[in-house]
């Protein structure tokens, strides 16, 4: 009865949140194992922004996982991101309405974990490299009216590396939620500057084992502050996972 009392006040924790949320990032995967170690999956996402009022973007991934030993694995991926970047001002005062723009993201992590009884530490190291391909946008004057020669939006390369320190806890074998806290640093690697903190992701939760096959992921996350690649704030996200 403790366990399970447990169990619920770790959901609430983890929804409460949402009522100040700014953003909802829902996502579905499907894996499938292929041999013993290795294994595929593919996953699409949906982020929202402006307090859950607009689409901010929406992704689709495709990677593999091997794993080297029961406390070991390494994964790759490829992501493609349609992003929606909301209207802005030029220094000139001109106008550049919202527009969407396309990302191609490559991705390797190698995650290890060790067991405390039912306490699972984890640490994962993330390379990413994510390409902002350039395009021509609309551009107008002051008045948001007159149209003005288009802006040219140069490509962009950017690189970083993601440590993710995570804390799990299995409350027991017959319990179906297994709450979870994490912390994962943002360095940026460009211009030859490593290790320059971008950001934090602050993280709690709780996954729930539907059966075998079928889970959910319930989160609320806090991100210190904002870039070119997503927002900063609140966020409450839902996720679903099935394996083949």
């Amino acid at each position: 009865m403790k366990k399970r009392i447990f169990a619920i006040l770790m959901a609430i924790c983890t929804l409460l949140p949402a009522m100040n949320a700014q953003s909802l990032w829902t996502s579905a995967e499907v894996s499938k194992k292929i041999t013993k170690s290795f294994g595929m999956f593919i996953e699409g996402e949906y982020r929202t922004h402006n307090r859950l009022s607009s689409t901010e973007r929406w992704s689709g991934s495709l990677g593999a996982e091997y794993k080297f030993c029961s406390n070991v694995k390494a994964t790759a991926a490829y992501t493609y991101i349609h992003q929606h970047t909301l209207t802005e001002t030029t220094r000139k005062g001109n106008i550049i309405p919202a527009y969407w723009q396309p990302k191609h993201r490559g991705s390797f992590a190698i995650t290890g974990d060790y067991k405390f009884g039912n306490l699972s530490v984890a640490l994962r190291e993330r390379y990413q490299y994510t390409y902002r391909t350039e395009q021509f946008v609309p551009k107008f004057d002051s008045d948001g009216i007159s149209p003005k020669e288009d802006e040219f939006i140069k490509g962009k390369g950017k690189h970083v590396l993601r440590s993710r320190l995570e804390l799990e806890y299995k409350i027991s074998k017959k319990c179906k939620f297994t709450p979870y806290a994490s912390a994962e640093i943002y360095n940026l690697l460009n211009n030859g500057c490593c290790f320059k903190k971008e950001k934090i992701r602050w993280t709690i939760g709780t996954g729930y084992k539907i059966n075998k096959k079928h889970s959910l992921d319930l989160y609320y996350r806090y991100i210190d502050a904002s870039d070119d690649d997503e927002e900063g704030g609140h966020i409450i996200g839902i996720g679903y996972k099935f394996k083949l």
